[in-house]
């Protein structure tokens, strides 16, 4: 039997799971960090009363631990095991209440209207059907409730030549230093290219999939306090890899 996309990408990030996660811990590295991730969710989410939230492709629970620390109930989903396993442990270290749960993005093992918020941070270009997926993120959403996309352009296609330069000399220290080759993420989904049509996106696309899954009220809060703090705690090689090659946004819509 030949392996499905959907099988090829879980294994993808099931080996990826713990270099991942530890360069996810550059976006944590510091209580200025922390505080923006708080207060463009705390912004998001409500900070009123507590929530019911869904944390879609929660990979190592980035989102959905900061989420749980808001006092909100969160709940993570992902199809790498390995991801699962490590934000399981990290929940259960911070002694935080958030659920862990293996499935798939683009159908979602929950019941219609389950959820007062969905969010998830750089997954669209993982997935074979990004709209099919943000309908059914809107299936278990409950009416009112909202959906929040953060994600970029990671094509380059903004660069200049300094720009180019600068990733280059940033890819080079990371590869001395942390031992590995920076170049590498560029080969781990070539076969697949073909059939995730959202890797870089500019946020107009994923607008377009929102109204068309039937949400409005589609905003788009600044983040540039948190890119900026992001940006000022991060090491040098990946200050400089990440120049400008990466238009990070945040949308946010809401389902009548």
């Amino acid at each position: 039997m030949s392996t499905s996309i959907k099988e090829i990408i879980a294994q993808k990030w099931d080996l990826r799971a713990s270099e991942y996660t530890e360069r996810a811990g550059h976006y944590l590295a510091t209580n200025e960090q922390r505080q923006a991730w708080l207060e463009i969710l705390a912004e998001v989410i409500g900070k009123d009363k507590s929530f019911k939230v869904l944390d879609v492709g929660t990979g190592p629970g980035f989102l959905a631990l900061l989420i749980s620390e808001l006092g909100h109930e969160c709940f993570g989903v992902d199809i790498s095991r390995e991801m699962l396993k490590i934000a399981e442990e990290k929940a259960e270290k911070k002694g935080l209440r958030c659920t862990f749960i293996h499935g798939d993005a683009e159908k979602l093992p929950f019941d219609d209207e389950t959820f007062d918020v969905v969010v998830n941070r750089h997954l669209l270009w993982t997935l074979p059907n990004p709209g099919k997926a943000i309908r059914d993120w809107v299936r278990v959403l409950k009416p009112r409730g909202k959906i929040m996309i953060m994600d970029g352009d990671w094509t380059g296609k903004y660069m200049n030549h300094l720009n180019k330069i600068q990733m280059f000399l940033g890819r080079c220290i990371i590869t001395v230093t942390e031992r590995r080759n920076a170049w590498n993420w560029k080969g781990r989904y070539k076969e697949l290219e073909s059939q995730l049509p959202f890797r870089g996106v500019d946020q107009s696309k994923i607008i377009a999939l929102m109204e068309a899954a039937g949400l409005e009220i589609i905003t788009a809060p600044s983040i540039n306090k948190l890119m900026k703090e992001q940006r000022k705690a991060l090491p040098l090689g990946y200050k400089l890899a990440n120049c400008s090659n990466t238009m990070c946004y945040v949308v946010v819509g809401e389902k009548c």
